[in-house]
């Protein structure tokens, strides 16, 4: 396939990728609506500050588990199948929280949930990075512009919702139910001949490749890219809304409509980034959206009040930040390796940051109940991306020459 422009890829391609991206929307929608209802779900399951934020953030450990298997078993024994399965069982999952009637169980399904994240997240983020390496950060962040779809309407939709029946099982059953449906319908429109155009990773043993990955420097500065935005990404994404409705006085709606405006209209902007990322390079990309994210949480956490609109613009702001060095962790981390291992890197990249990620839910837990919600987003938001910047200053730029567009 040629390299020179993204617009040759041919027609069923972008339909497979088109897919893909939709699937990515109902991902973002089931995994971020649940955060608008912890209030509910604290309130009817009895649940402590740590428990909540445990319970918000502890599917990246189902995630982190399933991470790197999920990228080594989808290149070594077929794509489709994973992003078939994963979408099942997104949809599953998320009906079955609704029956949970104490934390154990609400926790098991969420981590049953996260397993079947991680099934699709990575997988897909493999196939949009090898079918086309001259457009990589622009696919990627293609999928990312639709993950910021799911992202809107999810929360906007469940807190509608929460807001209308009062029970916190009703949005996230419906959510649930068409999401099995999509999946249902991805078994005919994938087709594994292009999904799975990259198996040369059967002919390496998994621990040569475990070897190779594992100490390729440029994936762990993906991973470390990574940790330093998902953990106030989800820090800020579990345990935000209700902050804000506890703290702020935000109603289930307007928590739904201000955390969708971050997480979903936010990332709109995800392949546009993309493009520049592969035209200007990661690290200026990396400089600057570290930088708008952290001013953009300090003014949302300490400035502007809520009843101003600006608070929503704001917020779509720092959403663009957080979308696009999410999508950039991945692809830093596959610009270091060959073809054949874009699915093993991918998921280490994952694995890696989504399993400290579920700390972050915890941790602000406890730090809230000790210095106060202010400080716990400080530190958990504001300092990290502080951080992050710091290390875009001093990296080395990873774009390969022949990814120039």
């Amino acid at each position: 396939m040629s390299n020179t422009s993204p617009w040759k890829i041919k027609k069923i391609i972008w339909l497979q990728l088109f897919l893909l991206a939709v699937g990515y929307a109902f991902y973002s929608a089931n995994r971020l609506s649940f955060g608008v209802g912890l209030k509910a779900v604290a309130s009817q399951l009895a649940l402590t500050t740590v428990q909540l934020g445990t319970i918000g953030t502890i599917f990246t450990l189902g995630q982190a588990l399933i991470d790197i298997p999920a990228g080594y078993l989808a290149d070594r024994f077929g794509r489709k199948r994973m992003l078939v399965m994963g979408m099942l069982g997104l949809g599953i999952m998320t009906a079955m929280v609704t029956t949970s009637e104490t934390f154990f169980e609400a926790a098991f399904w969420r981590v049953a949930f996260g397993m079947a994240e991680g099934c699709w997240n990575i997988v897909m983020y493999s196939v949009a990075g090898s079918i086309f390496p001259a457009a990589r950060a622009m696919l990627n962040g293609l999928m990312m512009t639709f993950y910021s779809i799911g992202a809107y309407a999810g929360p906007s939709y469940y807190g509608w919702s929460l807001e209308r029946t009062g029970a916190w099982s009703t949005g996230l059953l419906h959510m649930g139910m068409v999401t099995v449906v999509f999946g249902l319908l991805l078994v005919i429109g994938l087709r594994s001949k292009y999904t799975d155009a990259s198996k040369q990773v059967k002919r390496i043993h998994l621990i040569e490749a475990l070897r190779t990955v594992g100490f390729n420097k440029v994936v762990w500065l993906g991973v470390l890219i990574q940790i330093l935005n998902i953990i106030p990404y989800w820090g800020f994404a579990s345990m935000g809304p209700y902050l804000f409705m506890t703290y702020k006085g935000f109603s289930a709606a307007e928590a739904g409509q201000f955390f969708g405006t971050i997480y979903g209209i936010g990332g709109l902007s995800g392949v546009l980034l993309g493009f520049f990322a592969d035209r200007f390079g990661r690290k200026p990309m990396i400089l600057f959206l570290a930088a708008l994210n952290t001013l953009c949480a300090i003014l949302i956490f300490h400035v502007i009040p809520q009843t101003s609109y600006v608070l929503y613009v704001v917020g779509a702001m720092m959403g663009i930040g957080l979308h696009a060095i999410y999508v950039l962790g991945y692809t830093i981390a596959q610009d270091g390796v060959s073809t054949a291992q874009i699915g093993l890197a991918t998921g280490i990249v994952g694995a890696s940051s989504y399993f400290l990620s579920f700390f972050s839910g915890p941790l602000m837990g406890i730090l809230t109940s000790t210095l106060g919600y202010a400080a716990a987003l400080d530190i958990m938001v504001v300092t990290f991306e502080a951080v992050l910047f710091g290390v875009a200053i001093v990296m080395k730029e990873t774009q390969p020459r022949h990814a120039e567009v």
